[in-house]
Parts: structure tokens; C-alpha cells; sequence
């Protein structure tokens, strides 16, 4: 068994070349790393929650007083601390993800947005004023596909952020995406969807999963997808032919189905996801956390969050861990400008989105 020293592929059959570009026998071809210890237990590499929700209060109680006595200041590094504690309750295969983000970062992310935001609509008032009221509608219209121009940028920005303060094991994640060719996966599936009545949905929504989960890397090792949505295009048209004869209900069933296709068709080096989302499970976790929110007067939130979570890990595994030679990754982002804004458009499409995180 051998390893390329440079992207940590598995070779049976060490060849002259790896996919990666890298020769072997060069002066080069050492190893970085040792391989990537194999799990005692036989069977799959599953994932857990060990949160609570007592803590986790006392995190979001800290966050809300700080922040009313430092102008919201604080909020930053009171949401920085939260990510911290979910990450680090997070394990695989029984070891904790880290996270690595600074309030420091956040706070800068949102100097950025909010100077975007005042160069946006600082020249709207200027069009207005130079224009006439009469432009108004039409400048309002400008405006808000300008901000609709952002989002592959906010979901580019936050992936790239998030992905490399996100560890496991002492190595980061990353993400190496092209922004141009995320725009164009973007764009042109939103334009088939809106053409097509919704129609394309599961296509579009197929190949954002790709684009993103494909230029995802840990440890010199790639993620892929390989669905194309084709197996999502029935359960999305019985959907729509529920939706109200269900009175909305028969969503829980197509948001686990999506679910499941979505990380069903991920693997990591060559070790394919398992996911076992139910409808009825989602939907009775939905009314529970609802419950446990509005009767609590939002106090037993979250214990919702810590459910969520926990629901998702304790129904997705990865088949095997595979042993693999796990090598250093390359910076990250140094902003989280892409993650502040992202936050502020609603454009969570990361592999992790599905932990509600």
C-alpha cells in the first residue's frame, strides 16, 4: 500500500504519476504524514452530539447581557464562543471537530458588509436626488439584484471562511472553489428553475451540492458527489402534488429525502456517506423543538438547537474511514466578510448545512 506524499491518494499499484501531477521517486515523494490511524471498532465511522442545552443557555444568556452593555460589541465573540461549544460537541468517530474563528474576524466581516451596504445605499439616494422621485421603483429594482448578485459571492466567502477554521484530528478543511464558476452554477440553475415553473429544482439543487462538496478537501483529501438529481425529480413533483392536500405536511418527508440524496452521493476518499433521515422523525423533531420554544418563552431553545443536531449525527455515518496519508492544507480566508453576509442573505449551502450549524 502506498500514498502520494502530496494529495495523500491510496494506490494499490504505486503508478510513475499521480492523478495529482506529483512523481514518484521524485526528491519530493517522502512522507508527510504518518497515515490516518484506523477506528478499534469494526464497523462504521459514525458521528455524535454530546451537547447540552443547560450550557449552551448559559452561552446564549452571556451573549444577549454582553452585548446590550457593549452596544452589541460583544455579540461577535458571543457567537464566535457558541460556534466554539457546537463544533467541539461534535465528533466523529468519537474525536471533536475545532473551531478556529475570532470575534475579531466577525466584527471586521461586518465593518465590510456594513460599508457595502452604505456604498449601495448611499448611491441610491444619489440616483434618487440627481433623478427625481419618479425613478424610485426602478432604482429599488437595481438595487435589489444588485444585493441578489451577491450570493454566490456570500456563499463562496463562507465556505472558504468557515471550511479553514473548521478542524478534525489537527487538520483543517478547505475549501478551493472557483467564484466565477460557482456564479455561473448559480445563475444559469436559478434561470432553468424560474423558466421550468420549479421544475429544475432538483437538478439545480444537485449541482451546487457538487460544485461545492467537490472543491471541499481535508487533509489533502477530496470530497465528492456524484448524484445529477435525477433520482430527486419524482419525490419533488409528489411534492408539489402533496403540499396542500397534506396541508404543507408532506414537506418533512421531501426534506429527508433530500437529505438522505444529499449525503448518499458525498464520499470521502472513496468511503461513501450514509444517511437515514425519516419524514416522521423530522416532523415530530419540529413540533417537539416548537413546543419546547414557544412554551419556554424561547427559553428552551436551546435544547431545539442540541435536538437538531443531535438528530442529524446520530443518522449519518461514513461507511469506513479509510486510511489515507493526511497532509497539511493551505491557507484559508483571511476574511469573514463572505460569512457576515452570507449570515445576513440566508445562503447556508455548505456540506455542513444540513447539522444546522
Amino acid at each position: 500500500m502506498a500514498f502520494c506524499p502530496n494529495c495523500g491518494t491510496q494506490y494499490e499499484v504505486l503508478p510513475a504519476r499521480c492523478q495529482c501531477g506529483n512523481l514518484f521517486g521524485s526528491p519530493t515523494a517522502e512522507p508527510l504524514h504518518p497515515p490516518i490511524a484506523e477506528i478499534p471498532a469494526p464497523g462504521a465511522a459514525r458521528f455524535e452530539f454530546s451537547g447540552e442545552g443547560g450550557t449552551l443557555l448559559l452561552l446564549y444568556f452571556k451573549l444577549v447581557v454582553y452585548s446590550i452593555f457593549t452596544l452589541g460589541i460583544y455579540s461577535f465573540w458571543g457567537r464566535t464562543e457558541i460556534r466554539r461549544y457546537l463544533w467541539s460537541n461534535l465528533k466523529f468517530s468519537g474525536k471533536p471537530f475545532e473551531y478556529h474563528g475570532t470575534g475579531k474576524e466577525l466584527l471586521l466581516g461586518w465593518l465590510m458588509l456594513i460599508a457595502l451596504l452604505g456604498v449601495l445605499y448611499g448611491s441610491s439616494f444619489a440616483a434618487i436626488f440627481y433623478l427625481g422621485k419618479s425613478a424610485g421603483p426602478e432604482i429599488s429594482i437595481l438595487f435589489a439584484l444588485l444585493l441578489a448578485l451577491l450570493v454566490p459571492f456570500a456563499i463562496h466567502g463562507a465556505l472558504r471562511y468557515r471550511w479553514s477554521r473548521t478542524s478534525w484530528q489537527g487538520r483543517r478543511f478547505a475549501y478551493r472553489g472557483d467564484l466565477m464558476r460557482l456564479a455561473i452554477v448559480f445563475w444559469s440553475g436559478l434561470l432553468l428553475t424560474v423558466v421550468t415553473l420549479s421544475i429544475y429544482l432538483p437538478f439545480f439543487l444537485a449541482n451546487m451540492r457538487r460544485q461545492v462538496v467537490d472543491n471541499t478537501w481535508y487533509g489533502g483529501q477530496q470530497f465528492r458527489f456524484s448524484g445529477d438529481g435525477k433520482e430527486l425529480l419524482w419525490p419533488y413533483v409528489k411534492f408539489l402534488l402533496l403540499f396542500l392536500p397534506t396541508f404543507t405536511l408532506y414537506r418533512f418527508w421531501f426534506q429527508a429525502k433530500l437529505g438522505n440524496y444529499s449525503w448518499n452521493e458525498t464520499s470521502f476518499a472513496g468511503s461513501p456517506f450514509r444517511s437515514t433521515l425519516s419524514g416522521d422523525g423530522l416532523l415530530i423533531l419540529t413540533i417537539t423543538n416548537a413546543i419546547l420554544t414557544f412554551c419556554t418563552l424561547g427559553i428552551g431553545y436551546p435544547w431545539a438547537v442540541c435536538r437538531q443536531v443531535s438528530y442529524v449525527a446520530e443518522n449519518l455515518q461514513l461507511t469506513a474511514l479509510p486510511r489515507v496519508q493526511l497532509v497539511e492544507q493551505p491557507g484559508g480566508a483571511d476574511s469573514a466578510f463572505g460569512d457576515t453576509l452570507g449570515n445576513v442573505l440566508g445562503t447556508d449551502a455548505g456540506i455542513d448545512a444540513g447539522f444546522g450549524l
